[in-house]
């Protein structure tokens, strides 16, 4: 019951918050209707800050929420490791070097679809990279996981770092990859729609559809083996769902960090690790929390803060509260 109850709080949250970017704008709220009302007959053809702005950006910000605490909650099933996500593991390293690849021949001016391919086809490759380096020669230890990971990312920010140094007279270019790096819902229209949802949206059925092989994983591959699960089989499928996810949210936004880490970590607390209950609460609350933080920025006017910055912040300050919380466990216990 007290389960329940958590996911329909969350629910009401976000609705509350898609409402609250709704109506949030500058134009008064009655010329918004009029002139959705005259779309909707038909008879007026002008730019509707509700149809044309706020509702792509709410869309985007709902599915980009749900992807990365999705994709965090997976991966951290998959390797059994509380630290595994997308921006630590390297894949959105991976995701954003085949981005920057994508804009430097300006694939995505004439085939829009360009963008959000090259954005799974690098989280993909990266994520079997890192999964082929860790378990190579000796085996898939979960303690070489987050160094190779943390190896390839390093690897990867360094060459797109020296591709934009390269590039570094095109202003233009250096504005456009900038905005992207630092994740930005500004200027977000139907396209990016029409770029993420279908990737989310096959992502997420993917990862539903294996909640019960989630769960059984998260105990062990070995254990997962003894009760008749396709262990290789299971993985690569969900690694193809986490990569749909993560590549989707890069192509609409950019990148966003510590979504898929705290998220994950948070609701767990909340309703345990049954991912037939993690996964729900998961969706919705990374759905909101990216959601509040979008809000907020607007609310309070920081339109010089990108929502990638704004969220990197919360995320440091969160992993500064558990610190401390820890080591005042630890001195207390002594």
């Amino acid at each position: 019951m007290k389960i329940n109850c958590i996911i329909q709080v969350t629910c009401f949250s976000l609705i509350l918050l898609a409402i609250g970017i709704l109506i949030h704008g500058d134009m008064p709220l009655k010329m918004v209707i009029e002139g959705l009302l005259l779309r909707v007959q038909g008879q007026s053809q002008v730019w509707n800050p509700l149809l044309d702005e706020r509702l792509p950006r709410l869309i985007i910000l709902i599915c980009t929420g749900a992807s990365l605490a999705v994709a965090g909650m997976a991966m951290q099933a998959l390797f059994q490791n509380p630290l595994a996500s997308p921006g630590l593991l390297g894949i959105t390293s991976g995701g954003g070097l085949f981005a920057l690849i994508v804009f430097i021949f300006d694939l995505q001016s004439s085939y829009p679809f360009m963008l959000p391919m090259g954005t799974f086809l690098g989280c993909l490759l990266t994520l079997c990279l890192i999964y082929a380096l860790a378990a190579w020669q000796y085996g898939m230890r979960l303690s070489n996981l987050i160094l190779t990971g943390i190896a390839i990312s390093t690897l990867f920010t360094a060459a797109q770092a020296v591709i934009l140094y390269a590039l570094k007279d095109n202003w233009q270019f250096l504005q456009t990859m900038l905005e992207w790096e630092s994740g930005s819902t500004m200027d977000r229209t139907w396209q990016q729609v029409h770029m993420q949802m279908p990737l989310t949206l096959i992502g997420l059925f993917g990862c539903w559809y294996y909640r019960m092989e989630l769960n059984i994983l998260s105990l062990g591959e070995e254990e997962a083996k003894s009760l008749g699960v396709e262990v290789e089989q299971v993985r690569w499928r969900l690694f193809l769902c986490v990569a749909l996810l993560v590549g989707g949210a890069l192509a609409a936004i950019g990148a966003i960090a510590f979504i898929g880490l705290i998220l994950p970590h948070i609701a767990r607390c909340l309703v345990g690790v049954d991912h037939r209950r993690l996964l729900p609460l998961c969706a919705v609350g990374g759905a909101a929390m990216l959601a509040l933080l979008d809000l907020s920025l607007r609310f309070f006017e920081l339109y010089r803060v990108s929502i990638g910055n704004f969220s990197a912040i919360i995320g440091g300050c969160f992993f500064l509260y558990l610190l401390f919380q820890k080591q005042k466990t630890q001195v207390d216990y002594l």
